[in-house]
């Protein structure tokens, strides 16, 4: 997860520069470390419910094969490492972004988790912050309408993978008292919740060759076609009788279409 985040913040940064150099490793390690600081607090903070669940009950701390002191050090340590690359090696803008994310994922975002079944849209928002660090690496302003939509991809896009776990997993959550949607909502309607969050995701990611961030027909042919495989695949998870909902599947296509995507923006940069 930590890789997928800088990567995204390196698809910013090459997106505004038109360049793969010293300052995108930079970015890309710096938006590592502070991805890595806040995952491991955010397993400090929920180490007792983390216990309860069968696909975290293994993890360091509630399988006490880490001092919980030790990875609070290690999590302000990696912290305090990849702010220091980012403020020094880019910009404090793309530092106090850092900041931001880790204060919104840890301080606002985890606790609430144990309050609201719809706190998935305030996480959502960590995942529109990397895109934006990477574009301000360069100089950048925060507010340009190019990286405001590709941060509004980025949100879109973990609706639908947020719901996903929650199928998935919703028996350990039950389990940790979290409260969920699966609680309020059947599967079914969970499925086409998605669907409508899968089809947001793809409209998002079709303004691209509207403001230039894609042009050219073949790269432009590349996200019709990603956009068609994916919300047909999910249309017919949502709408079909016959066909069972394939969790791991969905995560797979999910994740491969996001990379995709990235990508292509970043091929476009770059040519």
């Amino acid at each position: 997860m930590s890789t997928a985040i800088a990567f995204s913040a390196l698809a910013g940064y090459i997106i505004a520069s038109h360049t793969l150099d010293w300052t995108a490793i930079s970015v890309f390690l710096g938006v590592l470390l502070l991805a890595g600081s806040a995952t491991v607090l955010n397993q400090y903070q929920e180490r007792y419910f983390d216990a309860l669940m069968s696909r975290t009950r293994n993890r360091p701390l509630p399988s006490h094969q880490m001092n919980p002191k030790m990875a609070l050090v290690l999590a302000i340590v990696l912290g305090l490492k990849g702010l220091a690359i980012l403020y020094f090696l880019t910009t404090p803008t793309t530092a106090l972004l850092g900041l931001f994310n880790i204060i919104w994922y840890n301080g606002v975002y985890t606790p609430l988790k144990r309050r609201t079944p719809y706190v998935i849209l305030v996480g959502a928002v960590t995942g529109a912050i990397p895109p934006l660090m990477g574009w301000t690496a360069t100089g950048a302003g925060i507010f340009s309408p190019d990286i405001l939509f590709i941060a509004a991809f980025m949100f879109f896009w973990q609706i639908p993978h947020f719901c996903l776990l929650l199928l998935k997993f919703r028996k350990d959550y039950e389990m940790a008292g979290f409260p969920s949607i699966t609680s309020l909502l059947s599967e079914k309607r969970i499925q086409f919740i998605i669907f409508i969050w899968i089809v947001s995701t793809s409209l998002s990611t079709l303004i691209f060759p509207l403001f230039h961030l894609i042009s050219g027909s073949i790269l432009i042919v590349c996200i019709i076609l990603l956009n068609v495989i994916l919300v047909s695949s999910f249309y017919r998870n949502a709408f079909s009788k016959n066909i069972a909902f394939d969790l791991g599947k969905s995560f797979r296509s999910l994740y491969l279409y996001q990379v995709s995507i990235l990508a292509i923006l970043m091929i476009h940069a770059l040519i």
